[in-house]
């Protein structure tokens, strides 16, 4: 492997201006790079289901047929603000130059590893499993490049997802799936101070629903959280119209949909009380998905972790990646740390090793 070389690649990468919803650039990019490593590549348009102007790009390298193929995953786009990116190197560790603005470690350090490792492939004439390459778009804004792939492009069994912070060796068995509520509740108008009993205050109906309703920490595996509590409106004027926006999320399906049931139902009982009327939509975001360590990409990361020195070292998400879609169709799948930290803020940063060590652990679960 060549450290340099990956080094200045994802410099490169992560000057490459690639907001969610317009990572268009980074696409052609990655795509361009792949051809000319003389892999079959794929791509579909459909960015334009989710207001992005990019696509998924999909990788294929052959391999020996009578081993299991591996889909190699992360993501293109970043969080905003994810432009004018100047990286440097500080202390063995990749920084950006100004503390407003994100590194973008999350996650093209996955993808200048996965490339790296594929380029070391070619160099040196490693004989590998069937590869799949899978890089996604929209991410960053509720896993929607995933959540509108064409998996008949997919034919392996077992992904690895290089998106996630902790040091090599850290193994998310599991995520949790989420649910989005919007409540809208609707009262009745009357004077606050000549007649306030001839009203209908949907702010009490819904301050009522929500303080009825188990939130934060549930238990070790389901939280909850109330997003949005909107109501506005002169004071001598019963509120007629409050909106609610939340989340749930559990790591178990079943916990899940009793969540989801109760947070509804505890906003119908207030409105009922209080005579209001409520409107409420849910949507599931993803489901939950769960590994064991006796599963083949369990497996897998295991041996390549071994061969760095490393242990594998199995934790709990709070938030969800493209493995839970990925699951969802089939492919067992799990979300690796990749040596980045405080991803998201002006702080990021990732150790040039822990960069180094991903690109080794990709070669690893290529070789044959």
């Amino acid at each position: 492997m060549n450290e340099k070389r990956l080094l200045d690649t994802f410099f490169e990468y992560v000057q490459i201006n690639s907001e969610t919803r317009n990572e268009r650039e980074m696409c052609e990019r990655v795509k361009k790079d792949l051809e000319d490593l003389g892999l079959r590549v794929d791509v579909d348009e459909i960015g334009e289901k989710f207001g992005s102007n990019g696509f998924n790009v999909y990788g294929y390298l052959d391999g020996d047929p009578s081993l299991d193929p591996i889909i190699l995953s992360a993501h293109l786009d970043t969080v905003v603000p994810g432009y004018a990116i100047k990286p440097y190197v500080k202390d063995g560790r990749i920084y950006s130059e100004t503390d407003t603005m994100i590194l973008a470690a999350d996650d093209k350090a996955g993808v200048s590893a996965i490339v790296e490792a594929v380029r070391t492939v070619k160099e040196q004439n490693i004989k590998t499993r069937p590869v799949e390459i899978f890089f996604s778009i929209g991410e960053e804004c509720g896993l929607h490049g995933a959540k509108n792939a064409d998996y008949s492009k997919l034919k392996g069994k077992m992904a690895v997802v290089f998106d996630m912070a902790g040091e090599i060796g850290t193994t998310c068995y599991t995520c949790p799936g989420q649910v989005n509520f919007e409540f809208e509740v609707f009262g009745k108008t009357a004077h606050a101070g000549l007649e306030p009993e001839a009203g209908v205050s949907a702010i009490m109906a819904a301050a009522e629903g929500v303080a009825n309703m188990k939130l934060l920490r549930i238990d070790e595996e389901t939280t909850a959280n109330i997003g949005t509590f909107k109501a506005e409106g002169p004071t001598n004027i019963v509120s007629n119209y409050a909106k609610v926006v939340a989340e749930a999320r559990s790591t178990d399906l079943a916990k899940l949909e009793k969540q989801e049931h109760d947070m509804v139902q505890a906003m119908q009982d207030a409105c009922d009380r209080h005579g209001a009327e409520l409107k409420y939509t849910t949507s599931r975001s993803y489901n939950p998905y769960k590994v064991t360590p006796e599963d083949k990409v369990c497996q897998l990361l295991e041996k390549g972790y071994k061969a760095l020195g490393c242990d594998i070292h199995y934790v709990r998400s709070g938030g969800g990646c493209d493995s839970n879609i990925h699951n969802e169709h089939g492919i067992q799948s799990v979300g690796i740390g990749i040596g980045m930290e405080k991803a998201h803020t002006g702080q990021e940063n990732i150790p040039v090793e822990q960069l180094n060590k991903t690109a080794l652990l990709v070669l690893e679960l290529m070789k044959a």
